[in-house]
């Protein structure tokens, strides 16, 4: 970056709830107190979407939000504000090269790029302060297609500690649209990328460049600048009346009132920039001590490339000293070979893993398969006997294949005879179970019907089956 060239300025911040997008929306439609912004030139503004008030801004982004299919967070971030300007010289109104609608606009394009037209749901250029600048709202929806996610679950049995056995399975998982600021700006690094793409593709076609990459500094809101200014002024030394009372034979024309706030106003706007210069001081320290902490970092990463240059130099140094130029040609060759036959292992390896994973797969759609073709083969030999069967024999089956049977008979409805046959027998209660006159048939010392389970099949009686449903 050359002096000639000023930076780029992209903030983006995170609005988690509602009452920090009311307080951002009054900021920005002037809906509340903004010292630093001139009241004559408010009408300057421009919106570039429908929403130009808080109240719209709320609407425009639970629209979107209502587009949403996986629940989000308590904490998940609702709308992203991303504030885009320069240095107030950079613009061609201040004497620089900048036009601010062209970068604005250009910037506009890269954010619906980035995020989707429809996620950002407004933008408003102002022009009532010192630079010109954007503010823009984007909520982060992020659309993500059907795909299989791999989780670590529970598997029988326990290994020679005790513990429970784990492995991994396969889960599909539909496509889905979820709100996620992390997706774009999640880490430093993809901030960092922010500033990057965006200097590359907007700030570079409009005369401005990238700022300082691994800079310490912190940005320096305008409410705190200003505070130090007003905590300043209003400790400033004032003259008091009784200092400047009445002596001698004449009086004067002003009173001790007057001349006080006189000579008060006077001190007051020959200090102001000396007391301006001492309330600013800290911040111009802090900024120092930040420069410095950004230049020790850029040296600590050159030191580090240098050191890693150094030893691959000595490691290249120790591997051709001694040889002749064909020598060196000859092992570079035997190197180039080298490096050719592990991209070809490699290509193979991940070849033999994909047949691998294809040949897994096909076994196991193979199994399930066959498991689904058992099942229907077992389900169709009960339905041939259940037909066949009369209601004592199926009473002298085992309880669990009477059960089975029973759950056969009234989900088919080609066993719907052989269910009311069954059912108008008497020998069944609920879900299979003997009655008492069932448990007689088998068992004549029985007097009792069998114990039933909550939560089983209905009664034969009941109205999943009977005349008058039929």
């Amino acid at each position: 970056m050359t002096s000639s060239q000023p930076p780029a300025i992209l903030r983006v911040a995170k609005l988690s709830t509602w009452s920090a997008i009311a307080t951002s929306g009054g900021h920005t439609w002037r809906t509340a107190p903004v010292p630093h912004a001139d009241p004559e030139r408010y009408h300057l503004n421009e919106d570039w979407r429908p929403a130009d008030t808080p109240k719209r801004l709320r609407v425009a982004i639970e629209e979107r939000l209502a587009a949403v299919t996986t629940p989000p967070s308590k904490e998940a971030v609702l709308a992203l504000e991303y504030l885009i300007t320069a240095r107030r010289e950079a613009f061609i109104q201040h004497g620089g090269e900048t036009d601010a609608t062209e970068y604005f606009r250009d910037a506009v394009s890269f954010l619906e790029e980035r995020h989707g037209a429809e996620n950002v749901v407004a933008v408003n250029v102002q022009h009532d302060e010192i630079a010109p600048h954007l503010v823009a709202y984007v909520v982060p929806l992020v659309e993500r297609p059907a795909r299989t996610v791999r989780r670590s679950v529970f598997a029988p049995g326990r290994d020679e500690y005790g513990r429970q056995h784990r492995e991994v399975r396969e889960f599909p998982k539909p496509a889905e649209v979820a709100l996620s600021s992390d997706h774009y700006n999640g880490t430093p690094a993809k901030l960092a990328s922010l500033q990057s793409e965006f200097a590359t593709r907007v700030a570079s076609r409009h005369g401005l460049v990238r700022g300082l990459e691994m800079s310490a500094a912190t940005h320096t809101t305008n409410q705190a600048h200003h505070t130090a200014l007003t905590r300043a002024m209003a400790g400033h030394v004032d003259l008091a009346p009784e200092e400047l009372e009445r002596r001698g034979r004449l009086w004067r024309r002003e009173s001790p009132e007057e001349q006080a706030r006189r000579l008060s106003a006077a001190m007051r706007e020959h200090y102001a920039p000396t007391v301006a210069r001492a309330a600013t001081a800290e911040h111009d320290r802090r900024r120092a001590r930040q420069m410095v902490e950004t230049a020790r970092r850029h040296r600590d990463r050159y030191r580090r490339e240098r050191t890693a240059h150094a030893e691959t130099h000595a490691a290249l140094a120790r591997l051709t000293f001694g040889l002749s130029p064909e020598q060196r040609a000859a092992l570079e060759r035997q190197a180039t070979q080298c490096r050719q036959a592990n991209e070809r292992a490699a290509q193979e390896e991940r070849q033999r893993r994909a047949t691998a994973e294809v040949e897994r797969n096909r076994r196991e759609q193979q199994r399930l398969k066959a498991e689904c073709q058992a099942k229907q083969d077992r389900e169709e030999r009960l339905a041939s006997k259940l037909r066949r069967s009369s209601p004592e024999e199926l009473a002298k089956a085992g309880l669990e294949l009477r059960r089975e049977c029973w759950r056969l008979l009234f989900s088919r409805p080609d066993l719907e005879e052989a269910a009311d046959r069954m059912a108008e027998s008497g020998l069944f209660e609920h879900g299979g179970h003997l009655s008492s006159k069932g448990c007689r048939l088998t068992d004549p010392a029985a007097g009792r019907a069998e114990p039933t389970m909550p939560n089983q099949a209905p009664s034969i009686s009941g109205p999943s089956r009977g005349p008058e449903n039929s």
